[in-house]
């Protein structure tokens, strides 16, 4: 087996150390194990987990809700009166 040791000192006046601590008190299992995993997912963040829970959230939320696809109303090709008016006042105001 090939080892590597290293020495790790928490300050437990520090409130980040003295958490950190904490936490590894509470580990379940190896601290060792804690540590490794809490190294690996600092410098390596798996994004899929996040992923999976905003997967999830909306396939719940949206579980109840029926979409129908509807046909768009049709526009008419041609300006009213009123509105080619409107965007001959807006030439003229605008020097066009």
């Amino acid at each position: 087996m090939n080892l590597k040791r290293i020495s790790i000192r928490f300050n437990l006046e520090d409130a980040i150390d003295r958490k950190a601590w904490e936490s590894l008190q509470g580990a379940k299992g190896s601290k060792n194990n804690a540590v490794i995993s809490a190294i690996n997912a600092f410098f390596e963040p798996d994004t899929a987990p996040i992923a999976d829970v905003i997967r999830r959230t909306i396939k719940e939320c949206f579980q109840n809700v029926a979409i129908t696809q509807t046909e768009p109303e049709e526009k008419p090709d041609t300006l009213s009166e009123e509105e080619n008016n409107l965007l001959d006042t807006l030439d003229e105001f605008l020097g066009g």
